[in-house]
């Protein structure tokens, strides 16, 4: 069973702590920038069937005149290709550095088709279009540049069949054509070049248009950084204050597409999580900075953008973290809760997903509690008109649900249900698994209602700390009653277990500092 609201800001343009570019340098539209990978895969994996298919035509007519020669730049292009292909489809480097890959392809791939072009043609008759001239012109439109790099990229590809020319007329294997042959029989080259250039200056045309169309009060948007459901977020830019934040936006044909009262649903939940975040103070919830509806009709709200990660990724990138960071981590998100719910608000997701650990300013492994999107109040039963989860639905997230959620009893819902989510937040840090792994969402659901968290040193062994471990126990009780009464309470159980096994600012800055650069 998927969350009722996935999208939330932090988790999904975490900024890598594992050395991920932090976004384009370039002026290209996001949407080109966000589609390098595929377009390069795209032509990189054309060019795979292109070479072997002109090997095999080549050898069915016996056509080859250099066979060696031949063969060795179709296998250079063949695994050059390959090579861009599992960068760009594996997601390893980011945008900027798969362009200016790519640039380096296209000149190799130019360099194979002058060296097949001489080798079978020698000079070409004047203003005939060669392979290296149709490639130079689609290369840059299939996969955009900027202008300058376009530039140089576009004029070595364009130069390596006059080199080839010069280089086999050198060695003796062709015959040097008078200049002006030999200037008019390259002038496609320079016409592809000088187009090339034009579409890259269409493309930086384009950008301009697009971030100035993309303004969303006094924020302008730079760059997508993950997308959900019903919803986006960007990276974007007050024009005045310098200041990066993250908007989280629901675009008006997402509104349009659910019925009406779908609609209504979406609009007061994304109003709900505004207000909910805006009326808290605690260091440790996500700040919210502006709330308001676009010129074009879509709802947004703008929040400060965070440098660090979300506990999920934290432990499948890292593994299981020690007991005192532990501690530690979960003592900061229940200061964020204990301010919510002396506002009567229950969050009703926490998981590891929705708790982000940053580097704030000085402060390292600095805690920020996300998405307050599925927030009911606690303190006061809803109107009927105002509920916004049909009576008997589940709400939440099926591995991280405490068993109240799970029976769907909304109205016995209270701030115990966020102890029992961070209980299972800890389970994932001690041990790297899920409470109750499931085949199914369903199956997790009906775990949480009814059966027994297993301990989690019986999982990983005698290696966790006890006390710890009986406060995660404490927190995945079936009864409200037996687990921590609240946020604060827990909070000081874990001072007790951060005591006794500390986690100092020199151990956070050693991780954060290594793992900066791996």
């Amino acid at each position: 069973m998927p969350d009722e609201i996935s999208l939330h800001p932090a988790t999904s343009h975490a900024v890598s702590i594992a050395g991920a570019a932090s976004g384009p340098r370039s002026k290209l539209p996001v949407d080109l920038l966000q589609d390098i990978s595929r377009r390069l895969a795209f032509i990189s994996l054309a060019i795979v069937v292109i070479v072997i298919a002109g090997v095999v035509v080549a050898e069915a007519t016996r056509t080859v005149t250099n066979r060696p020669m031949q063969y060795t730049m179709a296998v250079l292009a063949v695994v050059a290709s390959l090579i861009v292909f599992y960068l760009a489809r594996s997601d390893r480097i980011g945008p900027t550095r798969l362009l200016d890959l790519g640039s380096g392809y296209e000149v190799l791939v130019a360099l194979v088709a002058s060296q097949n072009i001489v080798t079978e043609m020698g000079v070409r008759p004047a203003l005939t279009w060669s392979g290296v001239a149709v490639w130079v012109l689609i290369y840059p439109v299939i996969v955009p540049n900027t202008m300058g790099r376009t530039a140089v990229a576009s004029v070595l590809a364009a130069a390596t069949e006059p080199l080839m020319v010069m280089a086999y007329a050198a060695a003796g294997s062709i015959t040097m054509p008078a200049f002006g042959v030999f200037a008019r029989s390259m002038w496609p080259n320079v016409v592809a070049v000088l187009l090339a250039l034009a579409v890259s200056r269409t493309m930086y045309q384009l950008g301009q248009k697009l971030t100035k169309a993309r303004a969303l009060g006094s924020y302008h948007l730079e760059e997508e950084l993950g997308a959900g459901g019903m919803g986006e977020v960007w990276k974007a830019k007050h024009r005045l204050l310098a200041r990066t934040a993250a908007v989280k936006l629901i675009q008006p044909e997402v509104l349009g597409s659910t019925s009406d009262r779908g609609t209504e649903v979406i609009l007061k939940r994304f109003e709900r999580e505004a207000q909910a975040t805006a009326a808290l103070r605690s260091p440790h919830t996500i700040e919210l900075y502006d709330f308001g509806v676009s010129r074009d009709g879509a709802l947004y709200y703008v929040m400060e953008l965070l440098d660090g990660l979300d506990l999920y990724s934290l432990v499948n990138r890292y593994g299981r973290q020690p007991a005192g960071r532990i501690a530690m981590l979960l003592r900061q998100a229940c200061h964020s809760l204990h301010e919510a719910h002396l506002h009567g608000l229950i969050h009703r997701d926490i998981k590891p997903a929705n708790i982000f650990v940053c580097r704030y300013g000085a402060d390292l492994d600095f805690v920020k509690v996300l998405d307050f999107g599925l927030v009911k109040r606690g303190d006061a039963q809803p109107k009927k008109h105002d509920q916004l989860t049909q009576a008997g639905a589940v709400s939440g997230t099926p591995a991280f649900m405490s068993p109240e959620q799970a029976m769907g009893d909304d109205e016995v819902v209270d701030g115990r249900s966020d102890i029992y989510g961070l209980g299972c937040v800890g389970y994932w840090l001690l041990t790297g698994e899920l409470v109750f792994p499931r085949s199914n969402p369903m199956a997790m659901v009906i775990a949480h209602a009814t059966e027994e968290a297993p301990p989690p040193s019986s999982r990983v062994g005698g290696e966790i700390p006890q006390k710890l471990e009986d406060i995660v126990m404490a927190c995945l009780r079936k009864n409200p009653d037996a687990r921590p009464q609240n946020a604060r309470a827990l909070g000081k159980m874990l001072e007790a277990v951060e005591a006794g096994d500390p986690w100092t600012d020199e151990m956070a800055e050693a991780w954060w500092e290594h793992h900066s650069k791996s």
